[in-house]
């Protein structure tokens, strides 16, 4: 089946590209914030008497996975296609989330967030790359985060449905109604779901790398696009070299720590919010509802900041961003009332989810497309450590009866180091200057000015 057949979306500004993308990010929005839904829940499930250490490393568990399905997408995605990757990776988390709503014990619970957690990490990156490279350049950052928000809404989605369904059916409900997107959106993915238009030039398909390169605007005039096999099976060879080279090594490992402090916030507040917030005197209803506003916080928040980014710069506003965050949750310590405290929130979200939307983008600018889904899948599989330490710093935290206020001092302070550790990533080198040493594709070169 051709790319012309598999796709009838029109668009030159990616907005086909997002509508898919966004659908994806939605499903794995859900599948990700709905452990720190259920997490009260699960604490008081008495047929598994779990402890707060226990449910720190079932929160754990997924990230570990997403750090295993980073390096994955990044050994695969640029090799033999992001298309194949998605997809697959979507099955998996959610075929993992509707099996998770039958485990028998913790240990199998556990076993299948590891999955749902392999599924989305390999989503992640691939996802981000194919935004960047059916984005004009000068709306990367706002189609990407135009699809990620997808992630807010996913989490937004999980909130509102834990509010009915966990006081009436528990958190198994939460776990099945995960498994819906095999039913209702993997047909819709694999028929309009693109794949990268770069790596089917690299392999020959030239014919269906230029239709689809011109239904979104993106192919220059000229002549067909020339592809010599053995030096793509070099640039194969050296993909993880590439993600080095052009100067882009100190800015590389800057942002795996700025990325690990990121996550290391992002997955100890979506784990563990609910449950801090019920400790400090707020009702169950409202903790869960702090869900929904994290997750509001991230969309609306990211889709303001992703405008200033394309205005002002991407290394800007990320610093801000980080140090926001850090401000919002010293403040949220001090137990503020309600009103006060959703609003706290809700920049948090952006801190968190929303932040490291803005930050895949410009990780993404970062590499030529090549070679951008690598760059990214490394990232967020050594950022993904932090994610992994989250959710169990939390759980010892509130093992030991660390106050409420300590237990949010302890997630600023990562913040703020993640802004310092962006302030110091240098300049990339220019991408259209390192795609010219990966493709012998001139009539494509436009996709990565």
């Amino acid at each position: 089946m051709t790319t012309e057949k598999r796709s009838s979306f029109r668009g030159g500004d990616g907005w086909s590209v997002i509508a898919v993308c966004f659908a994806i990010l939605t499903i794995e929005g859900y599948d990700l914030a709905m452990f720190g839904s259920i997490v009260p829940s699960l604490r008081h499930y008495t047929a598994w008497s779990l402890t707060a250490s226990i449910v720190g490393y079932m929160g754990s568990a997924s990230v570990i996975g997403m750090l295993c399905g980073a390096l994955t997408a990044a050994g695969l995605a640029d090799r033999v296609g992001r298309r194949p990757v998605v997809l697959t990776a979507v099955i998996t988390f959610s075929a993992a989330m509707g099996l998770s709503a039958l485990a028998p014990n913790p240990e199998v619970f556990l076993l299948l967030r590891f999955f749902v957690g392999l599924g989305a990490g390999a989503v992640m990156p691939t996802v981000a790359a194919t935004l960047l490279e059916f984005a004009p350049a000068d709306r990367r950052n706002r189609n990407t985060a135009l699809g990620f928000v997808g992630v807010g809404v996913g989490g937004m989605l999980s909130g509102a449905l834990s509010i009915w369904l966990i006081p009436t059916f528990g958190f198994r409900a939460m776990c099945a109604v995960g498994a819906l997107p095999l039913v209702l959106v993997v047909p819709f993915l694999f028929r309009y779901l693109p794949e990268s238009i770069t790596l089917l030039a690299n392999r020959g398909r030239t014919e269906e790398a230029e239709q689809l390169a011109r239904r979104h605007r993106l192919l220059l005039p000229g002549g067909p696009a020339t592809v010599t096999t053995g030096h793509v099976r070099t640039i194969d060879r050296n993909r993880f070299a590439l993600v080095f080279s052009d100067g882009r090594g100190r800015g590389t490992v800057l942002f795996w720590i700025a990325t690990s402090c990121c996550l290391l916030v992002t997955f100890g507040v979506g784990t563990w919010l609910p449950d801090l917030m019920r400790s400090a005197g707020y009702g169950l209803s409202t903790s869960l509802g702090f869900v929904i506003v994290l997750q509001g916080g991230a969309v609306v928040g990211v889709l303001g900041a992703a405008q200033l980014a394309d205005r002002f710069g991407q290394k800007l506003v990320v610093i801000c961003t980080f140090i926001t965050a850090s401000a919002a949750l010293t403040a949220l310590a001090l137990t503020p009332p309600v009103v006060v405290a959703y609003l706290l929130v809700a920049v948090i979200g952006l801190g968190t989810t929303g932040l490291q939307i803005l930050i895949n983008a410009f990780v993404g600018s970062y590499y030529p497309t090549r070679v951008r889904a690598t760059g990214l899948g490394l990232n967020l599989s050594i950022g993904r450590l932090g994610g992994v330490f989250g959710p169990t710093y939390l759980g010892w935290l509130v093992a030991n009866g660390i106050g409420f206020d300590a237990k949010l001092y302890a997630l600023a302070v990562p913040a703020v180091i993640g802004g310092l550790i962006i302030a110091m990533v240098p300049k990339p080198a220019t991408v259209a200057a390192a795609e010219n040493t990966v493709t012998e594709t001139p009539a494509l070169l436009d996709l990565n000015r």
